[in-house]
């Protein structure tokens, strides 16, 4: 092996620095804070913390944890959304002497569960509120720092809902942690389909940390922006350099880190001085900063931006420079397996492209070695490694891929005895600096995200009718995206797939593309040939043999090139939806300011979900309407109006129920009726719940009942769970298990329904409709059984208001719902009376506006309040109208159908409660209580779109757009036409269910609308 010349090691080393041998990050913030007290350490939504204020609760924090069992060198999980909170838990466990690992408290519970359990904790750090997942370890809530105790040393007065900590006898506070010693562990993306734990030394992290003061100055003036989600090891320099050097961290609202707008604003708010962005966000700064100029002003304060997480676009960095022309850039570059990030470059004008990573950090060296293990010469491509004082210790509990990653370090000349191989390519240059030349294996970055194909591979093969699966990143469609190939067992549609996925990987891991193969191929070696899938997805031709192409000239031609340009694969018919072709909502928002500015007409990005394919939207181009068509006739075919012959009911049910069958249990009403009939009934509950196997079923409802604050250890031996899904035969029941519930189960409560306020009746036909007719086969079979169906009232169209209340019947023949998932309802109503006219036992009870319950305030996070909430909370800003809305709270609903349910009613009921609610009062209690600012409605709109486009993978915000109207729409197409439904609707049989039902008083509006802003208030500080 040859050693590296003097010239190399002089490229390879980093500045030699020498530093107390006992200094770490919890070492240089108590300095900090010893010197400055009373300054200011932390700006954060609900005030400021000084450093004397946030040691203070660190103390107490550490405190509890060593009462809790947590000893020195223990791993502490901290099942998080950030916060300032986080930062607090973070330096608990630090000054315990333990060893912190951020997760994300949204993370699906199977990818969530086996990452505390791998850590083996004493303790589990958990935020406000939040539940936990049948983890073993005890759950500590960190208290929020916005109403702290009026002693901040003193302890809570009670434990949090996961009960009290049985806490070992009195143990004295460990001393420091030394900077041998573990400090903390980032999940990555794992290549055997497991996530690993990357482990980092409190001696590495304080060498960054040194490092960075030297080379960005530690004045006491400097603010930092925490702009990186808690779960990349890029937040922990934002969080605690600030803090080692006696300056201020800003800590946003959890939300606001991936809103760009909501940025920029935090940004001129706090008067930020340094901060973070992957490339891709930077780029999208700048193409909003080209937009609304008016937003530069508010970046006046930067002074230095790091960039790191993938290759650097240069035309981006030169075109913020011209506007924040004093403005230092830094370009980054370091594994999670180091600490952060060990190699920087200042970029300059002069900097060739690409742009260089440049040269590491004091007291670290990366080397490039090719094939043969030595330094490659100039110029030449190999593969990075690194050492030095910011190597990590490996991986947590796999001695296998850390000894394969972490190897001993051959070169006495460079300081160490192990290297890390990190994978990626590059080489120096003659100029003397690293460049980045891409990756060795498969690993990629998407968005900034570091994704690891293999463990999404292994998601997908782990559905029972996939054989194999290769993931590979596709350029295509406005941007990276992740593109799966797969063999199948048997027929499997993208939409279950991505639906098996979705509960095992965070949204960023879920391929925007599927393509099914024959068979994968493979190279002359028998390995999977990627070179070749690659040149089938640029071709794109082999996977579409069903093409098509528009006549020239022709408006679908037009649309089609437009379609083309954003999807992930080219449109194969001009009846194709666009979001099954792979759309989704940002690529629908460019999609309608395409269409707006090739045909001078304006649209949202609800224009295109109602006509989601080129025919309807080239027909009304064509027409001269304004898109979307008028609202069209329910797509049902007769065949859908049809109810089988097979379902005849074999009689009436009597005595009180005894086992239940629900469906949409994991739901906000289902959850909520699930927790009343256990309350209610001694029934056993049969719940119907979409999962592969019954673990994963039960935990999904533990999750739900958890989430929305239901969850009682006295009636879950009662649940029982029932793996299947609605949209398929059967249920997606086994011959044997669909024969047993039939002859076990005597009543069925069918709350299971997909709700998309904005996607036609197609969209919504599978789960709706005929998982309606396979419940009423299931009760017509068997024993006799009686059918409670949760219905809408928006399958009640209403005439003009004066009207008489709609009566408590069935919908009369010729009224047509304006929505798809209105239409669904009311043909599943249909469907449900034509089995009542053959003698099933069968009640519907239609649902309005159903609020959060009156006791904890929890809100369904997809109503249409919910994602108007969510949307003005994220911009910052709410306006007026004259609208109002019917008020019902979930808890109010679920006695009612108890009610029904024991006393066996039958018949038609609108579950609402009397008294409208002005939206005005609704908004202005959020605005009220959180500061936001009064706006006209177009303002408001493009605030939102603003958001909502920075912000792409954000459902509520897409949600929230999708029913906002264009400014310029005429108000009759407003989807956002709240009506008092209660004085519109008859309500005489609901009312009748109130007084066989035994409940408490409703509370008012007011105290109603209270509960859900403190609980906004509560998770947002």
């Amino acid at each position: 092996m040859r050693a590296p010349t003097e010239r190399q090691l002089g490229q390879y080393c980093g500045d030699t620095v020498p530093h107390h041998p006992d200094v770490t990050a919890w070492s240089l913030i108590e300095a900090a804070a010893a010197r400055t007290p009373d300054a200011v350490a932390v700006e954060h939504p609900g005030g400021t913390l000084t450093y004397r204020a946030l040691l203070a609760r660190v103390d107490a924090l550490a405190a509890r944890l060593v009462r809790a069992g947590v000893g020195r060198g223990d791993l502490v999980p901290l099942v998080m959304a950030g916060g300032p909170e986080l930062l607090v838990a973070m330096l608990a466990v630090m000054r315990s002497a333990a060893v912190f690992v951020p997760l994300d408290e949204q993370w699906p519970g199977p990818r969530l569960g086996p990452m505390v359990d791998a850590c083996r904790p004493a303790a589990v750090l958990l935020s406000p509120g939040a539940g936990t997942d049948g983890w073993s370890a005890p759950a500590l809530a960190v208290e929020p720092v916005s109403r702290p105790p009026a002693d901040p040393l003193a302890e809570p007065a009670a434990e949090p809902a996961a009960g009290p900590v049985q806490a070992p006898p009195e143990r004295p506070a460990p001393a420091p942690p030394r900077p041998d010693e573990l400090a903390y562990g980032f999940y990555t993306s794992g290549s055997t389909g497991t996530p690993k734990c990357a482990l980092n030394l409190h001696g590495g992290l304080a060498n960054r940390l040194l490092a960075m003061g030297r080379r960005f100055g530690t004045s006491p003036d400097n603010v930092v922006l925490q702009n990186s989600r808690h779960t990349f090891d890029s937040s922990l320099w934002q969080l605690l350099w600030p803090l080692s050097c006696g300056s201020r961290v800003v800590i946003p609202r959890p939300h606001d880190v991936l809103d760009l707008t909501a940025t920029v604003e935090v940004i001129g708010r706090h008067r930020v001085t340094m901060t973070d962005f992957v490339p891709t966000i930077l780029t999208a700064l700048v193409e909003l900063l080209d937009s609304q100029p008016e937003l530069v002003p508010d970046l006046a304060s930067l002074r230095m931006l790091l960039v790191g997480g993938e290759e650097i676009a240069p035309d981006s960095v030169r075109a913020l420079r011209k506007l924040l022309p004093r403005l230092r850039v830094t370009n980054t570059f370091g594994p999670t397996e180091a600490s952060i990030g060990s190699v920087f470059h200042e970029v300059t004008p002069q900097d060739p492209v690409p742009v260089p990573i440049g040269r590491p950090i004091d007291n670290t060296w990366a080397v490039v070695l090719d094939e043969h293990g030595n330094p490659a010469p100039d110029r030449e491509v190999g593969e990075i490694c690194i050492g030095g004082a910011c190597l990590g210790a490996g991986y947590l509990g796999d001695p296998e891929r850390t000894s394969l990653a972490f190897v001993t370090n051959p070169f006495p000349g460079l300081p160490g005895e192990r290297m890390y191989r990190t994978g990626d390519l590059g080489h120096y240059g003659a100029d003397g600096l690293l460049y980045f030349d891409g990756r060795r294996d498969q690993q990629v970055k998407i968005g900034g995200v570091r994704v690891e194909l293999s463990e999404i591979e292994y998601a997908i093969t782990s559905h029972p009718l996939v054989r194999e699966a290769k993931v590979l990143v596709s350029d295509q469609g406005g941007g990276q995206h992740l593109a799966a190939f797969v063999t199948l067992r048997g027929e499997l549609t993208k939409g279950r797939l991505r639906s098996h996925l979705r509960a095992l990987l965070p949204a960023e891991l879920i391929p925007k593309r599927f393509v099914r193969l024959d068979a994968v191929p493979v190279n002359g070696n028998g390995k999977t040939d990627r070179k070749a899938l690659a040149e089938l997805l640029k071709s794109r031709a082999p996977l579409d043999p069903n093409g098509w192409t528009a006549a020239g000239g022709s408006t679908e031609r037009t649309l089609a090139e437009l379609w083309n340009a954003l999807l992930p694969e080219p449109v194969t018919s001009p009846d194709a939806d666009f979001f099954d072709s792979g759309g989704d909502s940002l690529r629908a928002q460019r999609l309608a300011l395409a269409v707006s500015a090739r045909f001078d007409t304006p649209l949202s990005l609800r224009d295109i979900v109602h006509a989601p394919t080129i025919a309807l939207q080239a027909a009304a181009l064509d027409g001269g309407r304004t898109l979307p068509p008028a609202p069209p006739a329910t797509a049902a075919s007769a065949t859908d109006l049809t109810l089988p012959a097979d379902i005849r009911p074999s009689g009436t049910p009597t005595g009180p129920p005894r086992h239940l069958l629900l469906t949409g249990a994991t739901g906000f009403v289902g959850a909520q009726l699930l927790r009343d009939l256990l309350d209610g009934t001694d029934a056993t509950v049969h719940c119907l719940v979409r999962a592969d196997g019954p673990a994963a079923a039960r935990r999904r409802l533990a999750d739900a009942l958890h989430r929305y604050g239901l969850w009682s250890g006295r009636t879950g031996h009662r649940i029982h769970a029932v793996p299947g899904d609605l949209g398929s035969p059967r249920l997606g029941l086994s011959a044997a298990e669909h024969r047993r519930l039939a002859e076990q189960v005597d009543t069925v409560v069918h709350a299971g329904a997909l709700v998309n306020l904005v996607r036609g009746y197609r969209a919504h036909r599978r789960v709706n409709v005929t998982g309606t007719v396979e419940l009423l086969r299931l009760a017509a079979t068997g024993r006799p059984t009686t059918v409670h169906f949760i219905s809408t009232l928006a399958a009640c169209p209403t005439g003009p208001a004066g009207d008489t209340p709609v009566p408590e019947l069935p919908v009369p023949a010729g009224r047509t719902p304006d929505t798809g998932y209105g239409q669904s309802k009311l043909v599943a109503e249909h469907l449900v009376q034509l089995a009542a006219d053959r003698g099933l036992a069968v009640a519907v009870h239609r649902l309005g506006e159903v609020m959060p319950a009156t006791g904890t305030g929890i809100p369904n996070p997809g109503s249409r309040v919910e994602l108007l909430i969510q949307a003005c909370l994220r911009v910052g800003a709410y306006f007026t109208s004259d609208l109002s809305t019917d008020y019902t709270p979930v808890d109010h609903v679920g006695p009612l159908l108890a009610a029904a349910l024991t006393h066996r009613q039958t018949g038609y009921f609108h579950l609402l409660r009397p008294g409208p609610l002005p939206l005005d009062d609704l908004l202005g209690a959020f605005g009220s209580a959180f500061g936001l600012r009064e706006v006209e409605y177009r303002d408001f709109w493009q605030a939102v779109q603003r958001a909502a486009a920075a912000d792409p993978d954000n459902r509520p915000l897409a949600g929230a757009l999708a029913l906002l109207p264009v400014p310029t729409t005429r108000p009759d197409r407003s989807p956002m036409a709240f009506e008092d439904a209660a004085a519109r609707f008859g309500t005489t049989r609901a009312a009748r269910l109130a007084t066989l039902a035994t409940t408490r008083p409703v509370p008012s509006n007011h105290d109603g609308l209270q509960r859900y802003v403190a609980h906004h208030a509560r998770h947002r500080t």
